[in-house]
């Protein structure tokens, strides 16, 4: 049966860049703990800097938790999508660029440092904590204020300021995974939209497969194989990562009891989430928030 759901996806959501300056205009903005935004891929490198509030994002089968003073990183090849902790707001600036068109004139023996395609797949960490990675966080957030106060000469300090965050990212960052490991079977995940917002909106809640099957109109075989197609996982695994990383968020940015975190987590046992957590971290939940 042909997915008849709400929920639209297009292979890529397009970015507005300027024909001789190829940057979109920044975007500031603060959304509620769901904002109204489906799972999306864009078609151009995408950074944001986060200015208050904490979350997670999920960008293909990986899920990070994020915080005030943290950026983000994503390109053309991952599809993404952010929530905000329980009951709270986030405030973030969004920009789009094209490096290799801004650069291209001057790529001399550094082209290298261009192949923005490099920047995903598993080993590659989106989100860039701000507090062990400054230089590039603060990088990022200079590039989203010049290009909004356009002072003289703003152009050529982007300019200089994408190569320097290139280089950052080439330097820090673990760049240099194998693009093919995400290519996305764009079907797939039109097909599973419905159940990966679902699943980002509610995953403190109790989740069962045949459900995600109904709201994707598909037989719960047919979901399983799909899901696998698109995120290159399983429905539960993908669900139980999803859980630990938004505790993971709340221990360090909240000082509410473990129980409660649990709880709004998705765990209604605290023994179970305590030993899914240290399986999956090499810690207990109170060792990660005292590190």
């Amino acid at each position: 049966m042909r997915n008849q759901s709400k929920f639209n996806f297009e292979k890529f959501v397009h970015a507005e860049l300027g024909g001789d300056f190829p940057v979109s205009e920044p975007d500031f903005n603060t959304r509620s703990e769901n904002p109204d935004i489906n799972p999306h891929i864009h078609d151009a490198f995408e950074i944001g800097y986060c200015f208050e509030g904490t979350g997670i994002f999920i960008i293909g089968n990986k899920v990070f938790p994020f915080k005030k003073g943290d950026a983000v990183v994503i390109n053309s090849q991952e599809v993404h999508i952010a929530k905000g902790s329980p009951g709270t707001l986030t405030t973030w600036g969004w920009l789009y660029l094209d490096p290799v068109r801004m650069l291209a004139d001057n790529v001399g023996s550094f082209g290298e440092s261009l192949k923005i395609s490099r920047y995903c797949g598993s080993g590659f960490k989106n989100v860039v904590d701000g507090g062990e990675n400054p230089q590039i966080a603060n990088c990022i957030v200079e590039i989203l204020l010049e290009n909004s106060a356009r002072k003289p000469n703003y152009r050529p300090m982007i300019r200089a300021l994408t190569w320097r965050l290139v280089l950052l990212l080439e330097r820090y960052h673990e760049v240099g995974h194998d693009p093919t490991e995400v290519e996305q079977d764009y079907k797939a995940v039109e097909r599973i939209v419905p159940a990966l917002k679902h699943i980002g909106e509610h995953y403190d809640q109790d989740i069962t497969i045949s459900e995600l099957a109904r709201l994707c109109c598909t037989s719960e075989p047919n979901f399983r194989k799909l899901f696998y197609k698109a995120m290159r996982c399983a429905p539960r695994p993908y669900l139980m990562k999803l859980r630990l990383n938004a505790a993971c968020s709340m221990l360090k940015n909240t000082q509410d009891p473990v129980l409660s975190i649990a709880e709004a987590s998705g765990y209604n046992n605290l023994s179970n989430f305590n030993r899914q957590f240290k399986s999956h971290f090499g810690m207990s939940p109170r060792e990660y928030r005292g590190k």
